[in-house]
C-alpha cells in the first residue's frame, strides 16, 4: 500500500504549486508551441510563395543547429542573471520573429534569417530556463514537479492547435502568426512571471546535499569545468544523444512512416494523437517515479522500452493497434526527456551552474536530434524504407538506457 505523502512533500507543494503552474505555462507558450504547431503553416506558406517543403525543412534544420549552439550561451546567462532576465529578453525577441513572419513577401533569405534569429532566442523560452525555479523550489518531490511543469507544452498545444487551425483557415497563415504573438507575449509571459513570483531561483547555493567522505552532507555547487571531468556528465550526455537520434527521427517522419506500412492518412493522424498522449502521460509518470525509485533505474526503463516501439514498426504489415502501440512507446520516451535531463543535472551538479551544465548537455542533444532527422530521411531516400533507420534507432535506445543505468555507479549519481 502506498504511503501517504510526507509533510515535507505537502509543504513543498503548498509553497511551490504556483511556480510549477507558471513554469508549465511559460514552457507551453514558448518556442515549443511553435515547434509543435509549425506544420499548420506549411501548406499555406509553400503554396503562396512556391517554395518546396524541402526548402522549409532546410531552413528549419538551420534554425535547429543555431539553437543548439545558442543553448550554451543562454545557460551561462541564466546562471548569472536568473530566469526572469532571460525570458524578458528572449520571449519578446521570439515575438518579433513571429511578427517578422507576417511581413514575409516571398524573399526566402528573409524567411531563413527570421528562423535563424528564432533559433538563437528560442532556447531562452523553453525547458532549460523554466525548470530553474522549479528545481530551486522542490527537493523531495522534484521529479513530479518537473513532470507536471513539462506537461505544459502538451496541454498548451492541445488547447491552442484547434484554435490556431481555425484562425488560419478563416484568415490566413499570417493571422496565425499574430495569434502566436498574442498567446506568447500577452498570455504566457505575464502569467508565468506572475505565478512564479519571487521564487529564489537565482540562489547561489543548491539545496541538493550529497554525503561527503566523512558522511557529512555537502552542498553541491559543481562548475561546468568540474562536471566535464566526471563520468556523470558524459553518461547523461551520451544517454541524451543516443535517444534523441531515433526520437527525433521517428517524430520527423512519423506520418509517412506509418502510411508506407499500408495504413491510411487518417490512421496516421490518429497515431499522431496517440503520440501526444504518450508524451503527456510519460512526463507525469516519469516525474512521479523519479521521486520514489532509484533515478537511474527509472531513466533506463523510460528510455529502453521505446526500443520495443522501434522494433514493432519493423513489422511488414502492421495493423493499426500495433502501429499505435509502437508510437505510444516512442512518445513516452520523448515525454520523459525534459524530466530526466533537469532531474539528473540538478541532482548530480546542483543549481548554481545549472544553466551552463544543462545547456552544454542539451546542445549535444539538439545536434543529435538534427542528425536523427537527417539520418531517417536519408536512409529512406537510399533504401526506400525506414527499416534500417529503425533498427539503428532500437540499438540507440538501448545504448541510451544503458548509459542512464550506469549512472548508478557514477560518483555523484542519485
Amino acid at each position: 500500500m502506498q504511503n501517504p505523502p510526507s509533510e515535507a512533500v505537502l509543504a513543498e507543494w503548498r509553497r511551490g504549486w504556483r511556480i510549477v503552474l507558471g513554469a508549465g505555462i511559460g514552457m507551453g507558450t514558448g518556442v515549443a508551441l511553435y515547434l509543435l504547431l509549425a506544420s499548420l503553416f506549411i501548406t499555406r506558406v509553400t503554396s503562396e510563395f512556391g517554395w518546396s517543403r524541402g526548402d522549409l525543412a532546410l531552413a528549419g534544420a538551420g534554425s535547429f543547429l543555431v539553437a543548439a549552439l545558442a543553448l550554451g550561451f543562454i545557460g551561462r546567462f541564466l546562471d548569472r542573471f536568473g530566469f526572469r532576465a532571460v525570458v524578458l529578453v528572449c520571449v519578446p525577441a521570439l515575438c518579433i520573429v513571429y511578427f517578422g513572419l507576417t511581413q514575409v513577401n516571398g524573399s526566402f533569405p528573409f524567411y531563413v534569417t527570421l528562423l535563424l534569429v528564432g533559433g538563437i532566442f528560442g532556447g531562452g523560452t523553453g525547458a532549460m530556463v523554466y525548470t530553474r525555479p522549479v528545481i530551486a523550489a522542490f527537493d523531495k518531490s522534484r521529479g513530479l514537479a518537473l513532470g507536471v511543469a513539462a506537461s505544459g507544452t502538451s496541454i498548451a498545444s492541445m488547447i491552442v492547435a484547434p484554435i490556431l487551425a481555425a484562425v488560419i483557415a478563416a484568415y490566413g497563415w499570417r493571422a496565425g502568426a499574430y495569434g502566436l504573438i498574442a498567446v506568447t507575449a500577452f498570455v504566457g509571459l505575464p502569467l508565468a512571471l506572475w505565478l512564479i513570483g519571487s521564487a529564489k531561483e537565482a540562489r547561489a547555493t543548491a539545496a541538493d546535499d550529497l554525503a561527503g567522505d566523512e558522511g557529512v552532507p555537502t552542498t553541491l555547487s559543481v562548475t561546468l569545468a568540474e562536471a566535464i571531468r566526471g563520468p556523470a556528465f558524459w553518461l547523461i550526455m551520451a544517454a541524451l544523444v543516443a535517444v534523441n537520434i531515433p526520437g527525433s527521427g521517428v517524430v520527423g517522419q512519423l506520418a509517412p512512416m506509418i502510411t508506407d506500412k499500408g495504413l491510411s492518412e487518417t490512421q496516421a493522424g490518429l497515431a499522431m494523437s496517440i503520440y501526444a498522449i504518450g508524451l503527456l502521460s510519460a512526463r507525469l509518470a516519469t516525474g512521479f517515479a523519479l521521486d520514489r525509485f532509484p533515478a537511474p533505474n527509472v531513466a533506463a526503463i523510460a528510455t529502453g522500452v521505446p526500443a520495443i516501439g522501434a522494433l514493432l514498426l519493423l513489422v511488414p504489415d502492421p495493423n493499426f493497434a500495433i502501429a499505435a502501440f509502437a508510437v505510444l512507446l516512442i512518445g513516452m520516451q520523448q515525454g520523459a526527456e525534459i524530466d530526466l535531463l533537469a532531474f539528473f543535472v540538478s541532482r548530480n551538479f546542483g543549481t548554481k551552474n545549472y544553466g551552463s551544465i544543462y545547456g552544454a548537455i542539451a546542445m549535444a542533444g539538439a545536434l543529435a536530434s538534427a542528425g536523427g532527422v537527417v539520418l531517417f530521411g536519408k536512409v529512406h531516400d537510399i533504401t526506400k524504407s525506414y527499416d534500417a533507420a529503425l533498427m539503428i534507432g532500437a540499438v540507440a535506445f538501448v545504448v541510451g538506457a544503458s548509459a542512464f543505468f550506469t549512472l548508478r555507479y557514477a560518483r555523484t549519481s542519485v
